[in-house]
């Protein structure tokens, strides 16, 4: 028969190994549950930096926008004022170009007795008509002018006056030449001239 211990009884044998099951038990739930409260509050802490971090890249790329916005509306605005000037610019050339023209003829005109009755500018061509004492007074005014001008004047009409027109022999003129070419000669002539 086994030794009888008083102090060791089955029953208590079973009551302190089920205490210390619990005990166990116990210890392992709160560990547990420590261990995954931290960890939900790593990753809650974790996910508000990644939060913050987004936040921020986006306010950082929403003001790049912006900017680039902008720089865009900038360079377009910029555009449109260049595209004005070199219009304006070229508005001014010609306008002096056809001041220089006209100032040219008159010159012309008044130097060799002619009177002029229409200077028309239109599709690239200019157009003169005039009276001139002589065919030959006209014909040398042409020349000089187109000398002057660098481009041909050509005649597309002449006429004798009528005796009832001019006091004197007379002859009734239209010349003709390129407007473009005009241009640039007159510009040249001009700045050419002292």
């Amino acid at each position: 028969m086994p030794d009888f211990n008083l102090l060791h009884y089955p029953t208590l044998d079973r009551q302190e190994s089920l205490q210390r099951q619990w005990r166990s038990g116990l210890a392992g739930v709160f560990v547990g549950v420590a261990v995954a409260g931290s960890a939900v509050a790593w990753w809650s802490w974790q996910t508000e930096q990644l939060q913050q971090t987004r936040q921020s890249v986006q306010a950082q790329w929403v003001e790049r926008k912006r900017q680039t916005d902008l720089r865009q509306q900038q360079r377009q605005q910029d555009q449109s004022v260049q595209q004005q000037l070199t219009q304006l610019s070229l508005l001014q050339s010609r306008q002096q170009a056809w001041l220089l023209l006209q100032s040219s003829v008159m010159e012309e005109a008044q130097g060799q007795g002619l009177r002029l009755q229409r200077l028309q500018v239109e599709a690239g061509r200019v157009e003169i008509q005039g009276q001139a004492p002589s065919a030959q007074v006209m014909s040398d005014a042409a020349q000089r002018l187109s000398d002057r001008w660098g481009q041909p004047l050509h005649l597309l009409s002449l006429e004798a006056l009528p005796a009832s027109e001019a006091a004197s022999k007379g002859v009734s003129f239209v010349w003709q030449g390129t407007w473009p070419g005009l241009t640039e000669a007159v510009v040249q002539t001009h700045k050419a001239r002292p």
